[in-house]
């Protein structure tokens, strides 16, 4: 089944499309199940661009019109991804408790009150010095915050980062990352891949396969697929290799969700 669990509408304020027209072209390009995850991220650091405005009530009114509409052909879930800072963690709780969403991603976006996105994050560290904050931040967070379904692209780091690529980048702090795997597993969630990575010089999804089999390794199994689609344009992209990536490390499922509840479907 074609599916793609991380869409970007016009409710996000970095979204290009609206959902009526995501959901056409999820037909156009036989998409069977989409999950929208419009962003909530409160205390964005720069008041001039704030991913903390979302009318969640307005975004859910204009998705249950959707699932409606296109009910005979598409389906369509409730989802949303909330950034994760330790002092804002009871206020995204009370948001998700409080509204009826079918999947929650949790991401971490900014790091001590720095956005990867620009360059002052990179300012006067090494590169290891910037993963090493990168996984440390996250950590705490998965380790504190427990009300989400998957961790959205882990290693998100890298999309921004100033530094030369290298083949390895995806393994610095391998230890931290394995924890943070662990507690992942141990609490039941899971971890999305994010094909907006085939983009990045390593045309490599977020994780790259060595972190997905590592998750594997661990006894984690909850997947998710998602092209962090912002515009129609990127409404499938990746969705395939993202396919074949968690095929040939011998995952048998992906998961949806309906209400917060996981379902595993098999890869055909």
């Amino acid at each position: 089944m074609k599916i793609n669990y991380h869409i970007h509408s016009q409710h996000s304020i970095d979204g290009e499309m609206s959902i009526e027209n995501a959901c056409e072209k999820a037909i156009e390009i036989g998409l069977k199940e989409i999950a929208f995850t419009d962003h909530l991220d409160i205390d964005w650091p720069d008041p001039d661009f704030d991913f903390g405005k979302l009318d969640i009530e307005k975004y859910l009114m204009d998705l249950e019109k959707n699932k409606e509409r296109y009910k005979d052909c598409l389906r369509i879930k409730a989802g949303i991804e909330v950034g994760l800072q330790p002092h804002v963690l009871k206020e995204v709780e009370e948001i998700i408790v409080t509204y009826p969403f079918d999947f929650v991603i949790a991401s971490i976006h900014i790091i001590q009150r720095m956005d990867p996105y620009q360059g002052d994050y990179y300012s006067n560290k090494t590169k290891e010095e910037c993963y090493r904050l990168y996984y440390e931040e996250t950590l705490e967070l998965v380790k504190e915050f427990s009300n989400f379904d998957v961790l959205g692209h882990i290693g998100y780091i890298r999309r921004y980062s100033p530094f030369h690529y290298e083949e390895d980048d995806d393994l610095i702090c391998l230890s931290l990352i394995d924890e943070i795997l662990r507690v992942l597993i141990t609490k039941g969630k899971g971890i999305e891949i994010n094909t907006s990575g085939y983009k990045h010089t390593s045309k490599t999804p977020m994780p790259t396969p060595r972190i997905l089999g590592r998750y594997k390794e661990l006894g984690g199994a909850i997947i998710t697929l998602g092209s962090d689609a912002h515009t129609i344009d990127d409404m499938g992209f990746g969705l395939d290799s993202g396919i074949g990536a968690i095929r040939e490390l011998g995952f048998e499922h992906i998961t949806t969700y309906t209400g917060r509840n996981p379902e595993f479907i098999p890869i055909v």
